[in-house]
């Protein structure tokens, strides 16, 4: 019979003693690493750290962060001792100092008044605005390493932002789009895979980690063009794309679908941009063929994760 140890709560502060000094730079130095931080993993988004301890007014925002996709700024709020009022008022008034779309709100324990708060600040705020509560935990068994998990606890309902739009909000490409990305993540979350579950948008694009700085994977479903697309995403940096445009031909005989190679172009932000993509011409309007379209997808990244991720 199996044997099995037993799972260990530990309080938070035998790790980090202090807020600032400890647990915000440990945070910070995740969500910049090359890996898929824990807290990204957490929020489904992937995450830049624009500045540590901003000053707001008289106060310090812990961390300001931009959503890599579609640059909205985050607030990250932090906290080694249990939930308090201070702290979610704190949060509020970073996020309307900053103009953040989304709160971001870590503590060991919330009391049931602090969550719930949180929950209704969703139910009421308009579309766009997100509030999380995320649970610090660490985690032993027996004498191993200790492991540390950020658990949700209150969090968007994305069912309830739907219900709430009105029919004219979204365009008919967009509603597409986002049922099609749904799909997509909880295909994702079915398998096991390299790849990151992310909260679909109404975007053409659905970029994941590659697990390299600068670099990612990028799905994108464009219905008037009839394609749908896998490709790595090089951001400002053209040498790279250079490197492994010099072994071209090398790489493109590691597919069975054909590569394109798209030259570094400048963005309307001037920083340069490459891609190497796979197309796939095909009906995208035709739901009764997604489930072979979401399995080309996941099949084509977990290629692409696996020929480039050891070039990189």
């Amino acid at each position: 019979m199996p044997e099995f140890g037993t799972l260990e709560s530990r309080d938070v502060r035998e790790y980090w003693e202090n807020e600032a000094r400890d647990f915000t730079p440990w945070l910070a130095s995740e969500i910049r690493a090359e890996d898929v931080s824990e807290l990204e993993d957490a929020l489904e988004l992937d995450l830049v750290v624009i500045e540590e301890e901003k000053s707001v007014g008289r106060y310090n925002v812990d961390i300001l962060a931009e959503v890599v996709d579609d640059n909205r700024n985050v607030v990250i709020e932090n906290q080694l001792a249990s939930s308090d009022h201070d702290h979610l008022g704190k949060s509020i008034a970073y996020a309307s100092g900053v103009d953040a779309d989304i709160i971001v709100w870590i503590a060991p324990r919330f009391y049931d008044e602090h969550r719930d708060a949180i929950q209704w600040l969703n139910e009421n705020s308009r579309e766009g605005i997100n509030l999380f509560a995320i649970r610090l935990e660490v985690w032993r068994i027996g004498d191993s390493e200790p492991a540390v998990r950020l658990n949700p606890i209150a969090e968007p309902s994305e069912w309830k932002e739907k219900a709430q739009r009105s029919d004219e909000e979204l365009t008919e490409t967009q509603k597409l789009r986002e049922e099609y990305w749904t799909d997509f993540r909880d295909c994702i979350e079915e398998q096991s895979t390299r790849l990151s579950a992310r909260k679909p948008h109404t975007s053409y694009y659905y970029n994941n980690p590659i697990g390299k700085s600068g670099f990612k994977l990028q799905f994108t479903i464009k219905s008037t063009e009839d394609e749908l697309g896998v490709g790595l995403l090089i951001q400002d940096d053209a040498e790279a794309f250079r490197e492994l445009a010099g072994n071209e031909d090398e790489i493109n005989q590691q597919f069975d679908q054909e590569l394109t190679w798209h030259e570094p172009e400048k963005t309307r932000s001037g920083k340069e941009r490459s891609r190497i993509s796979v197309i796939k011409q095909t009906d995208v309007t035709d739901e009764s063929r997604w489930d072979d379209y979401l399995e080309w997808m996941v099949e084509t990244g977990e290629q692409f994760h696996e020929v480039f991720y050891e070039r990189l």
